[in-house]
Order: structure tokens, then C-alpha cells, then sequence
């Protein structure tokens, strides 16, 4: 098995799907005028370049051939004329068709974007970030070369094909017979090479996808492929992967050049039919000079187009299958809106008899009851896998119970809507993220407090010096805040979480990367915090749990037992065990400290 599964990526689906291209083609109506303009062109560059070939006929046979000299400068002007149309109408067609192929990337990247923002966490657990980032970039790069380099080129090339046909059985239907002769070979090679190109176009971005992922991901980790000396490893796995993506390529490489190559041979076998028949028909006083060059120019200039249709053809089945990918992301089910809060909402909530799994797995939580009443503080603890985090998720709507019900007040929450539920809810992890940007747009992007208000919430959550250190408000954060300490992101992100009061605050090891002294003023601040709100610890350290007013102790699961600290201990059971195994652990650290 290949690294990354990147297979996984792949779409599969008809050689041309007419379903995808019309959706395709809705979106260029806002721009129908320019795409019109564009398409009007076309016959107008057509004429002029297929204007020119006559002109050498006329030139050879009534001035050339019959030694009239003085009158080829008119058709030598003629020629200049439909020479400087063919190119102006080209720049102003190049032109349009560009500008409306960067404007529908624009709209789809944005669509696509927005789309990403709005789906739901289970998603983002089935696809990695760097698969999204190729539909939001190289797919949509391609599908903007599918108006400009894909549809209108191929109908410009089919249009000059079809005019240049009409003219050479117009000049001389036997030679255009002659010259039709290796139609039919090119025909099932086209055929040949439509049936083969998707399947490879597909693979290609398929394999893009995954190398992607795969760098995007060793980026995000590459501290810890250095601290465990995996360097080796890692190249590796990208040269397995970068393999296969090359290989790929040189799949549609080989039938594009393939293509090319059967074109060029029977476009010259083509001509070498014309040279024989028609110079046989010159000698015989059958055709003109004049009409045997124009039927060369002709025979060149009917080559050419399918030449370039190879191209084309690999653009649209390109394109065609970056369609498919963009099209199946804005097809993606949305979040399920519903109602808000009601206005008087206590944000006392209840969990009863909540049972949840992910997707094909074992339940990670088994019949959970809980109660989260306002201005009380509620301690998780447990081993690794014990449903922590997991509980808190489903409180914060990512996932939904498969049985049993979170209740707020008497509303239950899956009829609420995620947005204004998560308003209502402060949430930290135990993974603090920031994005890059000023201290301001990371904790109150919206400006609901004002930077007195602000200033003092990051004083009293223990993050005063951090707000000295990068300026004020308006310091920078770097990417991820590497420029900041693990715990002063937490700190940060603890204030974050408390900038639009909420009702229910959940703090995932929330304190675990701060120092004693520093968790004792979060302590202070969380603890003022917490009088008109319920507070959710998820903690470890069972130092921070025994502040709480209610502990549960979670195993498999399941609820083992509950109480405060007093009582839990009182109790000798598994928080007991946990508790003093803890303490004997402080104690060793502390003599060694000493």
C-alpha cells in the first residue's frame, strides 16, 4: 500500500459528463457578455487566416503564372490587412477569454472557501488539509484554463476545420478526397486516446493530492521528524510518492505525445497525396499552380487545429476531472441550521443517557448522564481514551449523540444552530491555536470590547507581560504563534474564550503548559470567571480537577464515579488510587528539585 492513500482522492465517472459542464457553464452567465464577445470572434479570426492561403492562388495563377507584376501589390496589401486582423481580433479574444477565465476561478475558489468554512468536523476527519488546498488551488487553476484554453479554443479550432473543409471542396472536391484519405486512421486514434486520457488525468490529480497532504502534513510536524531523527524515513516517503505522481505524468505525457506524433505523420502523408495527385492534375492542365499551393497551405493549416485539439482535449479531460473534484466539495451537506437560544436561557445543561461513536468504530461514550448547572464547576478525569475530549466535542456540536440528549434548559441541542450554540460556548485545548495577525484580530476579530475592556480581561488571565512583550493590541503573532511560549498561547487563548461571556466554558488541559504560579492567577481569574457561568474541565493533573465542585471519573467510556474531591476520596476508589499515586509522583519531583 502506497503512503497517504491518495488513491482514495480519485474520481471516478463517465469520459465526458454533460451534468458537470453545464454546471460549468452556469458559471460564466455573470459574464456572458465578455464570453459572447469572445465566441462573436471567432468566424472573424477564422476568415482572416483562412483568407490567406486564397490570396497565394490568386496571386500564382492571375498575376504570377501570367507574368502580371503590377498588380500583385494589391493582393500583397490584402494579405497585410487580413494578416493585422487576424492578430488584433486574437489579442482582443485572448483577452476576454482570459478575464473571464480568472474571474470564474475567483468565484469558484471563493464558493469553494466558503464552502470549507461552513462543513461539518467529520469532514475534515475524512479528508487532510492538503487535499483541500489542491481543489482550492492547482483544480481550481485548471478549471479556469477549461473557458479560455479548453471551450472556446476547441470551438475555435472545429470552426477553422470546418470552414477550411468547405473552401478545399469548394476549390477541388478530388483533392480534398485525396487529402480526407487519412481521416479515418485519425479518427480511432482519437478515439483511442479519449478512452485512455481521463483515466489518466484523474490519477494525476490524485497522486497531486496526496503528495500535497503528505508535505503539508511532515511541515506542520517537522519538529517532531527531527527530534526522532526520521529525515531519512520522511524523503523517503516522498520520493514514493513524488515516484508515483511523475509516473502518472508521464502516463499523459506519453498519449499526449503519442497524439502529437500520429497528427504530424498523417498530416505529411496528407500533404505527399496532395504534392502526387495534384501535381499530376497540374501537368494535365486539370487544377491550377495556384491551387496545388493553396490545397498545401490548406492541408497545413487543416492539421494544425487537430493537432492543437490533442491539446485541448487533455486540457478539458483535466479540467473535467478537477470538476469533478470542486463540484463534489460544494456538494458537501452543510451543518444542520436550526433555531437559536432563547433569549432567557440559563445554559443549564444536561446530558441523559448519551451514547456516541465515530463513524465504524466501538462507542467511545456509553449512556452518559451529566449535569452542567450554571456557576458550577465540573472536573473530567481519566485515563487516555476514556471519552474526555470526546464529550466535550459533542457539547460543542461537532458531533452528534447517536442516542440520548444534550439539553439546554429544556432545548434540545440538536435543534439548535452551531453557530449560535458556539457562540454561547468558551472553549480552550490543549492545543492552543493562533492564527498570524495582531493580538486584537486573534482574541476580538469582532470588537466587542474595547481595548481598555480587552487590556484588562489579558492582565487578569495572566497575560499581561505577553501583551507588553509584542506592543499592545496591535503586536503581530506569527504563524501558529511560534513567536509566543506554549504557555503564553494558552493564556491568550484563555482569554479568548472568555471575550463574548459565555454561558458554558470548557477548558481542555487548558492549564497544563503554565507554571504553578501562573496557574494559580488563572485559578483566581477562572475561578471569578465561573460564578454565572458552567465551567467543564478536562484535566490531568488531578490538582486542577480537586478545585472543581463535582469530579467524574471517566473508564471506557462510561462514568465510574462522581463527587467532589473530599467525598471521592473518602470513597478509596479509582480518583483515590489516581490521586496518590499523583502526589507521590510531586513528591519525587520535589526532592529531586531540591
Amino acid at each position: 500500500m502506497r503512503h497517504g492513500g491518495h488513491d482514495t482522492d480519485e474520481v471516478k465517472g463517465r469520459h465526458l459528463d454533460w451534468h458537470l459542464f453545464r454546471r460549468f457553464v452556469a458559471s460564466v452567465r455573470p459574464y456572458k457578455a465578455m464570453a459572447l464577445l469572445s465566441f462573436a470572434l471567432l468566424p472573424l479570426i477564422s476568415i482572416a487566416k483562412l483568407v490567406q492561403p486564397y490570396l497565394f492562388k490568386i496571386a500564382i495563377d492571375d498575376y504570377i503564372v501570367p507574368g502580371e507584376i503590377g498588380g500583385l501589390w494589391r493582393i500583397a496589401l490584402l494579405f497585410l490587412l487580413a494578416l493585422l486582423g487576424e492578430s488584433l481580433f486574437i489579442f482582443i479574444q485572448s483577452y476576454l477569454v482570459q478575464s473571464v477565465g480568472q474571474r470564474i476561478m475567483a468565484d469558484l475558489r471563493l464558493s469553494g472557501f466558503s464552502r470549507l468554512l461552513r462543513l461539518p468536523v467529520p469532514f475534515f476527519d475524512k479528508h487532510p488539509s492538503g487535499r483541500l488546498v489542491t481543489r482550492l488551488t492547482s483544480d481550481i487553476e485548471n478549471i479556469g484554463e477549461l473557458f479560455g484554453a479548453g471551450v472556446i479554443a476547441a470551438m475555435a479550432d472545429i470552426l477553422t476545420l470546418v470552414m477550411i473543409v468547405s473552401i478545399m471542396l469548394w476549390m477541388n472536391p478530388g483533392l480534398s478526397l485525396v487529402a480526407f484519405a487519412v481521416l479515418p486512421p485519425l479518427a480511432g486514434m482519437l478515439l483511442l486516446f479519449r478512452r485512455n486520457m481521463r483515466g489518466a488525468s484523474r490519477q494525476v490529480r490524485a497522486r497531486l493530492a496526496g503528495l500535497n497532504a503528505y508535505v503539508a502534513e511532515r511541515i506542520a510536524g517537522v519538529s517532531e521528524v527531527q527530534l526522532s531523527v526520521q529525515q531519512e524515513r520522511t524523503l523517503d516517503e516522498f520520493e514514493e510518492l513524488q515516484l508515483d505522481y511523475k509516473l502518472s505524468t508521464f502516463r499523459v505525457i506519453n498519449w499526449d505525445a503519442t497524439l502529437y506524433a500520429v497528427v504530424e505523420t498523417l498530416s505529411s502523408l496528407a500533404i505527399a497525396a496532395v504534392l502526387w495527385r495534384g501535381g499530376g492534375d497540374v501537368l494535365h492542365s486539370v487544377a491550377t499552380f495556384g491551387t496545388l499551393v493553396a490545397f498545401i497551405e490548406y492541408v497545413q493549416k487543416f492539421f494544425a487545429p487537430l493537432r492543437d485539439l490533442s491539446a485541448k482535449f487533455s486540457v478539458i479531460q483535466a479540467s473535467n476531472a478537477s470538476l469533478e473534484r470542486i463540484y463534489q466539495l460544494l456538494d458537501e451537506p452543510l451543518e444542520e441550521t436550526g433555531a437559536a437560544l432563547p433569549a432567557g436561557n440559563s445554559g443549564h445543561i444536561r446530558l441523559q443517557g448519551v451514547t456516541f461513536a465515530y463513524q465504524g468504530e466501538e462507542p467511545v461514550l456509553k449512556d452518559i448522564d451529566l449535569d452542567l448547572p450554571p456557576g458550577q464547576s465540573v472536573a473530567l478525569v481519566g485515563d487516555t481514551g476514556s471519552g474526555k475530549t470526546t464529550l466535550t466535542r459533542l457539547l460543542l456540536g461537532f458531533y452528534r449523540p447517536q442516542k440520548g440528549q444534550i439539553l439546554w434548559d429544556d432545548v434540545d441541542q440538536t435543534s439548535l444552530d452551531p453557530a449560535t450554540l458556539r457562540a454561547r460556548i468558551g472553549w480552550v485545548s490543549q492545543e492552543p491555536f493562533l492564527f498570524a495577525g495582531s493580538l486584537r484580530t486573534n482574541l476580538d476579530p469582532d470588537h466587542s470590547l474595547t481595548e481598555e475592556q480587552l487590556g484588562k480581561l489579558i492582565e487578569e488571565n495572566g497575560a499581561g507581560t505577553v501583551l507588553k512583550r509584542l506592543g499592545g493590541l496591535e503586536g503581530e503573532i506569527k504563524e501558529r504563534g511560534r513567536n509566543l511560549s506554549a504557555g503564553e498561547r494558552q493564556l491568550l487563548c484563555l482569554s479568548r474564550a472568555l471575550v463574548h461571556d459565555p454561558q458554558l466554558l470548557i477548558l481542555d488541559e487548558a492549564t497544563s503548559r503554565l507554571d504553578t504560579e501562573t496557574e494559580e492567577m488563572v485559578r483566581t481569574s477562572l475561578a471569578r470567571a465561573g460564578r454565572q457561568r458552567s465551567v467543564l474541565l478536562v484535566a490531568h493533573r488531578l490538582a486542577t480537577a480537586a478545585q472543581a465542585d463535582t469530579i467524574v471519573v471517566m473508564r471506557h467510556g462510561r462514568i465510574l464515579e462522581r463527587g467532589n474531591h473530599e467525598q471521592l476520596l473518602a470513597a478509596d476508589g479509582l480518583y483515590a488510587r489516581l490521586w496518590r499515586l499523583q502526589q507521590m509522583g510531586m513528591g519525587e519531583s520535589e526532592s529531586l528539585t531540591a
